[in-house]
């Protein structure tokens, strides 16, 4: 009978896998759907400011330069303090403070202030989901697990345009800022309430956890994050320069993301059959190739449809650069390692933003010749996979 009593009281494993699964979703989507806020408003914000290209670039571009800096240093110290869950809940607490300094701010600097806060808040959701969803599944598992992971962010990415879309209807930008601040305040409460803190602590030495595969994958995701990155932030702008309304660019944008509810479960499920390393080959390659499918479309109709195209292979990666960088982690540092990996790669990508909009200020507000730029990134990332260890 006591025996009995106790193998009620021991939850099952896979109720606890599923139910850590479908929060780090839930948590995914949110924090992701703050990831596009700034490229949904820069249109709003360089027209309220009188500011060019390359100077509202700054806004996303201090975010993810935020994001990276602290990415690597909080996911060494959440390992090794087995904070997890509280470095994730703190994020939160952080995007929720930058919307209020959205929604308050007056001039240029104090967006810029609220922009640091929005990089602050990204950079600690990557690192901590990743190490437990590392801890919780096999590593058979682990790209399945990932990809349906990673249909939180293609829900964020989804949500954010249309949400911002209604918005924008109702009260212009600062408005919308200040009525984003309650998500990530949900977001925290799930991570402290139901998630679960893996039972491991990594090993001591930031820099003793980054090895030459290592350094290589951060290389291939920051070319191929600077490409996706820059696509998106620059096509709402791309669009209102069409014609388009701004609420209207906002929808059209959040239309690629689409593609990603497949593309997410699709590129991790893949990954586990093929090897990670063959899968990232053929997903930048087709990268590269639909940007410059994009630049020679024949109407504004083509174009909308190519931007789903680029989208499709551009979410191909994301779960298997996580997955791949966890596996190459020495020592029980999971955090360390995507913190590194997306951490510096987010670094690169932050400098294609005010890179790609100097350029589009050369040319006149025409996108074109930053976005073949960004087709030669994503294959010159594809090149450089093949010296990827077998994963």
């Amino acid at each position: 009978m006591e025996k009995a009593v106790i193998s009620q009281q021991i939850e099952d494993p896979a109720r606890i896998r599923s139910r850590i699964l479908a929060s780090l979703v839930g948590c995914h989507a949110i924090n992701d759907f703050y990831a596009l806020v700034t490229a949904l408003l820069l249109p709003a914000i360089r027209m309220s400011f009188g500011l060019s290209y390359s100077a509202v670039a700054l806004v996303p571009f201090l975010s993810l330069l935020a994001s990276a800096v602290l990415q690597p240093t909080i996911g060494y110290l959440a390992d090794r303090r087995a904070l997890r869950r509280v470095a994730m809940a703190c994020g939160f607490g952080a995007l929720a403070l930058s919307m209020f300094g959205f929604s308050r701010g007056q001039s240029y600097l104090a967006v810029l202030v609220a922009a640091v806060c929005l990089g602050i808040g990204m950079s600690t959701y990557h690192p901590q989901s990743a190490t437990l969803l590392r801890y919780f599944f096999a590593k058979e598992r682990r790209g399945f697990a990932q990809g349906i992971h990673g249909t939180g962010n293609a829900l964020g990415f989804l949500l954010a345009p249309v949400v911002i879309y209604f918005l924008l209807r109702l009260g212009d930008w600062h408005q919308v800022a200040g009525w984003l601040i309650l998500p990530p305040l949900l977001g925290a409460l799930i991570a402290l309430v139901v998630l679960r803190e893996p039972a491991s602590r990594g090993a001591p030495g930031l820099l003793a956890g980054i090895t030459a595969p290592l350094a290589l994958l951060t290389v291939i995701n920051g070319l191929a994050l600077a490409t996706s990155s820059a696509f998106t932030n620059w096509l709402p702008s791309y669009y209102v320069s069409h014609g388009f309304p701004l609420a209207n660019s906002a929808l059209l944008t959040g239309a690629t993301s689409l593609a990603a509810f497949l593309a997410q479960p699709l590129g991790g499920v893949v990954s586990d059959r093929i090897g990670r390393r063959q899968l990232l080959l053929v997903a930048l390659t087709g990268v590269g190739v639909s940007i410059g499918l994009f630049l020679a479309a024949p109407s504004i109709v083509w174009a909308i449809g190519l931007s789903l195209v680029v989208g499709f292979w551009s979410s191909l990666t994301p779960p298997v650069m996580m997955v791949y960088a966890s596996e190459l982690a020495p020592g029980e540092r999971t955090g360390t390692a995507v913190g590194v990996v997306w951490g510096i790669a987010t670094t690169i990508s932050a400098l294609a933003l005010p890179l790609t909009g100097k350029l589009i200020d050369l040319a006149g507000g025409q996108v074109g010749t930053a976005y073949a730029l960004l087709a030669g990134f994503a294959l010159l990332a594809a090149v450089l996979s093949l010296r990827l260890p077998r994963g």
